[in-house]
Formats: C-alpha cells, structure tokens, sequence
C-alpha cells in the first residue's frame, strides 16, 4: 500500500438520519490511503460509515469530499458489501473474470482462486456454496477488480477460523503489493492488530477514536477504545493507588502483556480464584477489608504461576495514562 497516507475521503459535519438518533454524527473525519479499519460494537455506524464512502447512501446533512482519482484503466473504487453482494447466475469463475482487468501484472483469476481456496468451486454458483465459501468468494471477486481503493463491509464475517488468518493474509498483502488502499471493518481486534496501520473507533454513530493503531493500543483514551483493540485491564484514576498501579492522577489501561502478578504478604490485592484460558489467564482479585473486586487478564505462563494470597501487580513496561482533559500522558 502506498505510504505518503494522502485523503482519500474527508467528512465535515455529517449526519446519516435514523429513526431514534443519526446512525451517523461525523464532526471531521479523513479516511486515508493504506490500511483503515473501522470499529465498534454492533450499531455503532460502520456499515453506514462505509455506505457512505462508496456512495451507497448519501449525507442527510454535511459534507463528504472525496479525492478517489482513476489511475490510468484500473477502477477508483470496488466494494465488497456486508452480504457479498453476489449475482445469483454467475459462476465462481464467472464472478472474478467480471472484474478482472486482464493486466499482465496481475494475478490470474485461477490464481486467485487457488488463493482462497476456491479452486474446487470454480463452477459453482453462489446458492450451492457454504456462507464461508460465499464470503471468500467475495473477497476474490474484491481482489480481482484490481481497484485503487477497496472498501470491504466485514468481509470474512463467516470464515471457518481454521483459515481465517490465511484469507486476511492473501486479501491484506496483494493489496499491499499493488498499492490497492483497503478500508475495512471488522469486530475483531486481533485482525486490526495484524494488518491495519490507521484505526477508526466509532460509537453510537460518533467517531470516539481515530488514529495509529499502534499509539491507540497502548495509549486509549477511554475504556470503550481500550477494549475495542483487544484485552484491557482499565483502572480510573481513582481506584490506581487502591490497586498499586498509580498515584490517582489518571486513568489507566493495563494490557495483558505488561503485568504480572507477584507474591507480596503486603501486597493490596488477594487471589480467590484463577483460570487458564488459551495464552491468557483471568484472574479473580479483591481488596482485603473491602468489597472491592475485579477480573484481571493476564498471560498465562506455565513457568511463572499465579500465585496465592496477597499480590502486588507489577507493570513490565511503561503504560500510558489519560489525564482529565482525556489526553495520553506516560507513567
């Protein structure tokens, strides 16, 4: 993908009427070249955010600018839609040659095919295939167009998790190797750990984060964006010195990964209970004399057990805090 991460779309004071409340209320938003991926519980105004861009609904109020250009004879854009929008008459094959701009530089259509696993299916039409085999489809045909921008609506929503990775994989590096900007949105975290270089955090149709994906890991600026972006440990800035994790000035968002739980008799925390749960442990603590509780998720190391009675967690890298003004600060 390219790197000089230019507009390809801005959003001024948009609004997408609802029937309770705007599916979408949009103050300023610029949705760049690279790899986007769009966020947020169900609800929150993904598929409306990218109907949007794609020109499948237009603005009740504001303004979307968009700078898609044409280079040379590729497509501007192509969409894959939240239900993959296939045509019923068409065959596997049929599908990707449609699209397909029949430049030497790329792949072939069977190539394609092999690729997500389609080979096989190559006759087939879309009501003989599984849900998993139509979503990958989808993307294939996605891929195929070979366009400057394609926006994709959850698009391995009902992909066996056996390939799951792989698929994200061959959609996520041929758009790199071409240059192809890949907009996407997705409820897992884990895929927008993998691949995506700009994330937006939308909630109740407002746009609640938007930035580096890195940076908003380590650096939330609200619980809610915490979670959004994989396992959180989140403590107000109130509870920090309670816990032994701060000194009450801001909040903070402890991951997994940067806490460990030491055995210390003067320890503000007691284990009740601790459970393994693939790379990661959940475990169950309280405030000794208090009623204080919390579910702490941290990684599981078979040379390091959790240990029993009173604890002290220990932070193993500098985490970042929110101050009141909402604004990351280190700790």
């Amino acid at each position: 993908m390219t790197q000089s991460h230019d507009p390809l779309w801005t959003l001024d004071s948009v609004q997408l009427d609802g029937d309770r409340r705007p599916r979408l209320d949009v103050e300023h938003l610029e949705i760049r070249t690279g790899c986007t991926a769009i966020v947020g519980a169900s609800g929150a105004g993904k598929t409306s955010l990218l109907n949007l861009l794609v020109g499948f609904e237009a603005p009740s109020h504001g303004q979307i600018a968009s700078h898609l250009t044409r280079d040379g004879s590729l497509l501007p854009l192509f969409w894959i839609p939240p239900d993959g929008g296939l045509w019923p008459q068409a065959t596997t094959t049929d599908h990707l040659a449609a699209v397909h701009p029949g430049a030497d530089h790329q792949p072939t259509v069977g190539e394609i095919l092999e690729a997500f696993g389609l080979s096989e299916q190559a006759t087939s039409r879309p009501d003989t295939l599984s849900n998993g085999e139509r979503s990958r489809l989808a993307a294939a045909r996605g891929l195929a167009a070979g366009a400057t921008v394609l926006v994709a609506d959850e698009p391995f929503v009902h992909v066996d998790p056996l390939r799951l990775d792989n698929d994200w994989d061959t959609l996520v590096d041929n758009c790199r190797n071409r240059g192809t900007s890949l907009i996407f949105s997705t409820h897992s975290p884990r895929q927008v750990l993998r691949h995506a270089d700009h994330v937006v955090v939308l909630s109740h149709g407002r746009v609640v984060a938007d930035g580096d994906v890195a940076r908003l890991y380590q650096s939330p600026p609200s619980r809610e964006v915490a979670c959004s972006l994989g396992p959180a440990n989140w403590f107000t800035a109130t509870e920090t010195p309670a816990w032994g994790v701060g000194h009450g000035d801001v909040d903070m968002c402890l991951r997994p990964e940067h806490i460990q739980l030491i055995a210390d008799p003067n320890g503000p925390a007691l284990v009740v209970d601790s459970k393994t749960i693939g790379p990661l442990r959940e475990t169950r603590l309280t405030r000794p004399g208090t009623s204080d509780s919390r579910t702490l998720t941290h990684l599981s190391s078979p040379a390091q057990p959790v240990p029993t009675g009173t604890v002290t967690i220990q932070t193993l890298a500098p985490q970042a805090g929110i101050n009141p003004a909402g604004e990351p600060t280190r700790t």
